[in-house]
């Protein structure tokens, strides 16, 4: 008998080993397939397979789960009418990434240019008059579309200071469409990146190399990289009492840089909203306004809607 249990056993394992298996070889079939798609259809047109994939309820357990959590967020902290679907916030940023980077689809890549394009507009003045530059671009649409925008900006060259391992991005990821991107981790205990940080910022203190960092970071993420309250800003975020992360302030202060926000948007194509440029001394009262105002008017293309604290984490 114990030897017929430990048999079901063993076969249940292998049954679900090579199911998980087959699962993983569909999903690297169906990526190089929308890749393959990308480069010669509209990237819209791809969309559709996700939309009937989402329709047949082909949608992981975690990600409906997640859904659920930034559902129930958005409706307590803005209560609107805007429609709203997280499943699909999450599969069109995979999909935009896919289509601007393996999939070098034409429309996608020519949207993401013009955003470039206007981004530049503001930072390569500034820039070329000495004044260095921190580009905040917001969770919105695709981090990694942002981060294209941003290191497209003259001079060319970016680091983007992340929640997560430096080692996240593969070199290939790093040099996609060919832009200089280097980055570094919050994350403590590790001198090679603090050292790579410090060489960035002298960089970008001699107008070399833009700063890229996301201000609306949610202080969920990043509690466990530091227990220090003075890294996170009190505020005012939606009539309540709320935190920022606070390394962008001391940065541009340090720095005496002035700070560029931005954040992309969808509406029938990829587009950008840009801030007026912020000096250090203003930034304290001004990043509150400004993540809030972003938020209100695009919230269905917020990513982080699934935090599930958002800005009113208790210390």
């Amino acid at each position: 008998m114990k030897f017929f249990a430990l048999w079901c056993a063993m076969f249940w394992k292998n049954i679900t080993v090579r199911c998980q298996w087959c699962f993983y070889k569909l999903k690297v079939i169906a990526y190089r397939g929308h890749c393959l798609l990308f480069r010669h259809l509209h990237y819209r047109v791809v969309f559709a397979f996700s939309h009937v994939s989402r329709f047949l309820g082909l949608t992981s357990r975690d990600l409906k789960l997640r859904a659920i959590v930034a559902q129930s967020n958005r409706h307590c902290l803005l209560n609107d009418n805007k429609k709203f679907d997280y499943i699909w916030l999450t599969q069109r940023r995979q999909l935009l990434v896919q289509a601007v980077t393996y999939g070098q689809n034409q429309w996608a890549l020519q949207e993401l240019a013009d955003c470039s394009a206007q981004l530049n507009a503001i930072v390569e003045p500034l820039q070329r008059a000495g004044q260095p530059v921190i580009l905040a671009p917001l969770h919105m649409v695709s981090d990694i579309l942002s981060t294209m925008v941003g290191a497209s900006a003259f001079p060319g060259k970016a680091t983007v200071i992340t929640s997560r391992s430096a080692d996240a991005h593969s070199a290939a990821e790093r040099q996609l469409g060919g832009l200089d991107i280097t980055y570094c981790s919050i994350h403590e205990g590790n001198k090679n990146i603090a050292g790579n940080l410090m060489a960035s910022v002298m960089d970008a203190a001699d107008n070399q190399r833009n700063i890229i960092l996301f201000p609306d970071i949610t202080p969920d993420f990043t509690q466990f990289a530091s227990k220090d309250k003075a890294e996170k800003l009190s505020c005012q975020l939606f009539d309540r009492a709320a935190s920022l992360h606070s390394g962008i302030i001391r940065l541009a202060r340090i720095m005496s840089a002035k700070v560029v926000f931005y954040h992309l948007y969808y509406d029938k194509g990829l587009k950008i909203y840009i801030h007026e440029p912020v000096s250090a001394k203003k930034l304290k009262d001004e990043m509150p306004r400004i993540i809030e105002q972003s938020i209100r008017d695009h919230s269905t293309d917020w990513m982080l809607w699934h935090s599930h604290s958002l800005f009113f984490i208790n210390d």
